[in-house]
C-alpha cells in the first residue's frame, strides 16, 4: 500500500537542515524505495499556488483533482513518499498577512492533503515552545521580510497570541487521518540530544530508523540572525527601500555577526504575561501527549 508521509513543518523548527539531510540521501533513499518531495520539487510548481489559494480560503474548484495529480507520479513510483515542505502550513508562522495569525489552518491543510491518493497518510509535525517560535519568527521577518518595527510593535500588530496553540493543529490532523497517523516531534529535544539526535528522531518518525543515512548537520542551513544582526537589519530595512536589496544586505549582516559571537536574538522590551505562559506550557505538553 502506498504511504505518503507529510512533514508540514512547523516553520522555524530546523526544517532547512532536515531537508538538507534528506536531499543529501536522496539517491540512497530512492534505492530503498523511498521517494522525496522537497521544496525544490514543489515551489514553482502550479500546484503550490492552487494549494495555497485553497488553504487560505479561496474557492479552487479543481483542488481535489490537482492534489491527486500532483502526488500521483511519486506514489506510482514509490511505495513510500516523504514530503517535507513547511509552505503547506506556512501560516503556522504567526502573521496577519494571510489571516488572523497563529496556527489556525491545520484543519484545512489536512482536508486538502487527504486527497493525495495514497492508501495511507502519516503526518510528522515538528513543534517548539511558543516563546522561541515568536522570537525566531520575528528575527526571520526582520532578515527576510523587510520588517523594521521592534519586537513589541511587530507582535501587537501582527500576532493573535491566543491563536498560537499547537494542540488544535495536532487534533485537526488526528481528526482527518487518525491519532496513530500523527507524530509530534519537539524541537526542544535538541537541548538533550543535539541536532544529530533531533534529526534522527524525525527520520525515525519517517520510518527511516533502519537505514544508515548521512546526517551532515555541521553546517547551519538558513541560520537565525543574532541579536546584533537583528538590530542592524532593522536599520537597513528602514534605510534601503527596495526589499530585495535590503535582504541582500541583511544576508551579509547575518554572516558578519553570527549567533555564536553575538548571541541569539531575544526580545528586550516585552515579557510574556504569566497567564499566557501557563496556557502555552499546558498547550505544548498536551500537543506532545
Amino acid at each position: 500500500m502506498t504511504t505518503l508521509i507529510v512533514h508540514p513543518g512547523s516553520p522555524k523548527t530546523a526544517t532547512s537542515t532536515l531537508q538538507h539531510v534528506l536531499r543529501l540521501n536522496r539517491a540512497r533513499l530512492s534505492r530503498a524505495g523511498v521517494g522525496l518531495i522537497l521544496p525544490e520539487d514543489l515551489r514553482g510548481h502550479d500546484y503550490l499556488g492552487l494549494y495555497l489559494a485553497a488553504y487560505r480560503g479561496r474557492r479552487v474548484d479543481n483542488i481535489v483533482q490537482a492534489t491527486a495529480d500532483f502526488f500521483a507520479p511519486y506514489l506510482a513510483r514509490y511505495d513510500r513518499v516523504i514530503c517535507s515542505e513547511e509552505t503547506f502550513c506556512h501560516d503556522f508562522m504567526p502573521s496577519r498577512k494571510f489571516g488572523t495569525g497563529g496556527i489556525d489552518r491545520a484543519e484545512r491543510a489536512a482536508e486538502i492533503l487527504s486527497n493525495c491518493g495514497a492508501a495511507q497518510v502519516k503526518i510528522v509535525l515538528t513543534i517548539r515552545p511558543q516563546a522561541a517560535l515568536l522570537s525566531s519568527t520575528y528575527a526571520h521577518f526582520v532578515h527576510r521580510q523587510h520588517e523594521s518595527r521592534d519586537f513589541k510593535g511587530w507582535l501587537d500588530a501582527e500576532v493573535d497570541l491566543g491563536a498560537l496553540l499547537w494542540q488544535p493543529a495536532v487534533r485537526a490532523f488526528e481528526a482527518r487521518f487518525g491519532a496513530a497517523a500523527v507524530d509530534v516531534v519537539p524541537m526542544s529535544a535538541i537541548a538533550e540530544v543535539g541536532m544529530d539526535g533531533y534529526m534522527s528522531r524525525i527520520l525515525t518518525s519517517f520510518g527511516l530508523g533502519g537505514l544508515t543515512l548521512k546526517l551532515d548537520t555541521e553546517e547551519v542551513h538558513n541560520p537565525s540572525p543574532s541579536m546584533r544582526a537583528v538590530q542592524l537589519c532593522r536599520v537597513m530595512n528602514r534605510e534601503v527601500l527596495n526589499p530585495m536589496r535590503a535582504e541582500l544586505v541583511n544576508d551579509a549582516l547575518v554572516d558578519i555577526f553570527p549567533v555564536e559571537e553575538f548571541g541569539k536574538f531575544s526580545p528586550q522590551n516585552w515579557t510574556m504575561p504569566e497567564a499566557l505562559a501557563q496556557t502555552y506550557a499546558e498547550d505544548y505538553a498536551a500537543a506532545l501527549a
